[in-house]
């Protein structure tokens, strides 16, 4: 911890609300009040006030005073267990584990404790993980659901146990169709919209999108990519979709044979440019581009989505979308605070967080004649 004195009053201030020392109506000691107390400076113990305001866990009436923010609870003394379960694609993934960092940040203003797990895109391993977060007794979990195509029933099965043991549950970064089970994710059609207008403004005609699945992600990623062409009053081609099926959505295992399969792939569709649906994919797309001896930018164009995971592991500079994961965990975890609270009406089905594009140097002019 800091040796800064407003940092230990603030953490003890949130110790003692989460403790329960206040009600939820009941006023917090003036600032001039918490001063002798803590032996410090009025101007200390309202830096320390005004973060815990910025943070959800106190709000102010200039009039009345200080109090707890409606909805911040203690779970001691209630009959819920106090836990929270996430669980995400990869803890090692430093995006991932940002997510889990503002899950966190958010339940624990509520008294919550996390979880965390890794599944690792295995619907064995989330199903392991699912039924052993019901037997701790959580409260609510916070996961990203994975589509197995042969397994659909499994996926129902895990809901429906939540749900028979009121555990809430949040999707985060997709959904499934046809659920009412509520999400989180990214601007995932206007990311792709503006990448994809990026490579028409210098002069891109014929772009592949790249995808392994039927992902809820992949499918508003092309939406994004159909528009632009739209917009710019261009035509789509039906072959520019390009999707190659893996058997598992994390196909590390198949990794040689989907870049094999891309790389056929691109000699049956002509394109001056590749837009890949994730991190992986365009991890593949550049083994295909070595195989075929092709470089990028100079002979094809490549953008992808998760561009900072990418560009982190293999030290690039490729162009593409980066996602907000700690704005979208930090949604989650809210939208779950609003269901353990019985606040549906502030819950809403879906909601998106805004991503940013990251200007690399892996986008090549072309020039009409």
């Amino acid at each position: 911890m800091s040796n800064y004195p407003y940092t230990r009053i603030k953490e003890d201030i949130k110790q003692r609300v989460l403790e329960g020392e206040w009600l939820a109506e009941m006023r917090l000691p003036s600032s001039r009040n918490f001063a002798l107390a803590y032996n410090s400076s009025v101007n200390t113990v309202e830096k320390a006030i005004k973060e815990l305001c910025a943070e959800g866990l106190l709000k102010r009436d200039n009039r009345r005073g200080t109090f707890i923010e409606n909805g911040v609870v203690s779970p001691l003394g209630q009959s819920r267990s106090g836990l929270i379960a996430a669980s995400v694609i990869g803890i090692e993934n430093p995006l991932w584990a940002t997510a889990l960092r503002g899950i966190e940040d958010v339940i624990h203003l509520h008294g919550y404790h996390l979880l965390s797990y890794s599944d690792d895109r295995s619907l064995d391993k989330l199903e392991a993980l699912v039924k052993g977060a019901v037997a701790k007794g959580v409260d609510g979990v916070i996961l990203s659901p994975i589509i197995d195509k042969h397994h659909e029933e499994r996926n129902q099965r895990l809901y429906r146990l939540l749900a028979s043991s009121n555990v809430k549950v949040v999707f985060l970064d997709r959904h499934l169709y046809n659920s009412d089970i509520p999400f989180v994710t990214s601007d995932n059609v206007a990311g792709a919209y503006n990448l994809t207008k990026m490579l028409i403004e210098k002069g891109h005609r014929r772009i592949a999108f790249i995808r392994n699945s039927d992902l809820s992600t992949f499918n508003e990623r092309l939406l994004g990519v159909k528009q632009a062409f739209i917009d710019a009053g261009l035509s789509f081609d039906s072959d520019l979709d390009v999707l190659i099926p893996t058997e598992f959505e994390n196909f590390e295992e198949e990794f040689e044979v989907f870049g094999d399969k891309i790389a056929a792939k691109l000699g049956e569709v002509p394109c001056t440019a590749i837009f890949a649906a994730n991190d992986q994919i365009a991890e593949a797309v550049i083994s295909a581009l070595t195989m075929l001896e092709l470089r990028f930018p100079e002979d094809l164009s490549l953008v992808t989505y998760d561009a900072l995971n990418l560009n982190r592991k293999l030290k690039l500079n490729v162009t593409g979308v980066n996602q907000p994961f700690y704005d979208m965990g930090r949604t989650a975890a809210n939208q779950l605070m609003n269901l353990l609270e019985g606040k549906e009406h502030l819950s809403v089905l879906g909601q998106i967080c805004k991503a940013e594009i990251n200007l690399g140097s892996s986008i090549m002019e072309i020039k009409h004649t």
